[in-house]
């Protein structure tokens, strides 16, 4: 299972990382992860008011009995999931669905919901950071002053893309985009190609294309304050349309 490997693979980098390096607290933890046709990356998942992502739980997860479970948990319970960071293995699982309340029913995930209903495809969601922490300018100070590590989730999340088998990848963040067309590393420039309008290959729906043959749109968010507009989300749309028409959805 893909979400299996993805999560060892982080609970190995938080052991070889500095406590510092995830801000004390548990890292993410996904449910599953499933080859999909459109992945969409985003930066780092946000640490929000635990008393209200627990209510928000707790409301939720009877919503699907793979997390209906939940509802027994404890406040107490709740908030050692994050601040227990020595036993990872054990609180994975709890972790991970926890996650998933918050995919199948946060407002943050329905425009990709959108985009799949719309086109008819299959979509997945991961952020390139795995640590937990609301302020991009925290992440982007820590990141920048610790680059091993940055490169080091950069190579982590190519690993993940080569097995997700994406036709399209959305970088809706503009600090994830930079971290990864600015990589060091052989592997992840393969993947995130740079606009570079006299050297990387393009395609007739306008968007560069990795060495895998996926194409690769970098954009605003897609939700929240500073949104894309309606417009140019419709014009997202028509244009991962054109490309999956060119290539008859294959890569």
């Amino acid at each position: 299972m893909l979400a299996n490997y993805y999560n060892s693979q982080v609970i190995d980098l938080f052991l070889r990382s500095s406590r510092d390096c995830f801000f004390g607290r548990a890292p993410m933890f996904y449910d599953e992860l499933e080859p999909s046709d459109i992945l969409f990356i985003g930066v780092n998942p946000s640490f929000s008011d635990l008393k209200k992502s627990y209510s928000f739980v707790l409301a939720n997860c009877l919503n699907d009995k793979e997390t209906t479970y939940l509802s027994k948990m404890t406040l107490n319970q709740f908030e050692d999931l994050y601040s227990n960071t020595n036993n990872l293995v054990a609180n994975c699982k709890y972790l991970g669905d926890i996650h998933r309340v918050h995919k199948l029913n946060y407002a943050y995930f329905n425009k990709f919901k959108q985009i799949s209903a719309i086109l008819k495809v299959k979509i997945e969601h991961i952020d390139l950071f795995p640590m937990r922490e609301t302020s991009q300018v925290k992440v982007a100070k820590f990141l920048n002053q610790n680059m091993k590590f940055r490169e080091e989730c950069c190579l982590l999340l190519v690993s993940v893309i080569a097995k997700i088998r994406p036709k399209v990848i959305i970088v809706e963040n503009s600090y994830a985009r930079d971290a990864l067309i600015n990589s060091e590393i052989a592997e992840v420039n393969d993947f995130f190609p740079p606009f570079h309008f006299d050297s990387f290959k393009s395609n007739n729906a306008g968007t560069p294309v990795n060495k895998e043959g996926m194409a690769v749109y970098y954009t605003s968010m897609l939700t929240g304050q500073r949104a894309m507009d309606l417009g140019s989300f419709h014009r997202l749309i028509w244009s991962i349309n054109s490309f999956l028409k060119l290539t008859n959805g294959k890569v």
